[in-house]
C-alpha cells in the first residue's frame, strides 16, 4: 500500500525542513559551542582540591602537571571522594596567545593559585577541558 501523494509531499517538506534546521545547528557548533560538546561528551566530570600544581616547562604556553585530591565526582565512576588526582593541563602565561584548541589552556599563575579544580574527561582517562572552580 503506497502513502497518498499528499501525505507523501507532507513527509518530504518536513525532511526538508529538518535538514535545513540541522545546518543551522552545525554552524552554531563553529561558533563556539564545540568546547560545550565537548565538555557534554565527558564520561567522567571531578571536582578536587588542589595539592599542588608543577609547571613542566618554561614556555609561554605549556602544560602544568596538577595533583590533587578528589571531592566528589559528578559524572562516571573512575573517581571516589579522597582518590588521588593526577592531570596534565594545559597552561600559559597571562598574555599568551589566545588557545583556539580543545582542551583551552588555563592562566598558568591562577591555576598556581588555586584551591579546587574541575575537569573533564573522556572516556580513554584524557583530558578534554578543565576550569578553575571555586566552592565558596
Amino acid at each position: 500500500m503506497r502513502p497518498p501523494p499528499r501525505a507523501l509531499a507532507v513527509l518530504l517538506s518536513v525532511l526538508a525542513l529538518t535538514a535545513g534546521v540541522t545546518d543551522v545547528a552545525l554552524a552554531d557548533i563553529g561558533l563556539g559551542q564545540g568546547d560545550s560538546l565537548a565538555r557534554a561528551a565527558a564520561t567522567d566530570v571531578v571536582v578536587f582540591n588542589v595539592v599542588k600544581v608543577r609547571p613542566l616547562d618554561g614556555g609561554e604556553v605549556a602544560s602544568c602537571r596538577v595533583f590533587g585530591r578528589a571531592i566528589r565526582a559528578e559524572r562516571g565512576k573512575r573517581f571516589r571522594p579522597r582518590q588521588s588526582v593526577r592531570l596534565t593541563v594545559p597552561c600559559a602565561t597571562q598574555g599568551a596567545d589566545a588557545s583556539d584548541a580543545t582542551p583551552k589552556w588555563v592562566d598558568r599563575e591562577a591555576l598556581v593559585r588555586s584551591a579546587h579544580g574541575r575537569a573533564f574527561l573522556g572516556s580513554d582517562g584524557g583530558l578534554i577541558a578543565y576550569e578553575l572552580y571555586d566552592l565558596n
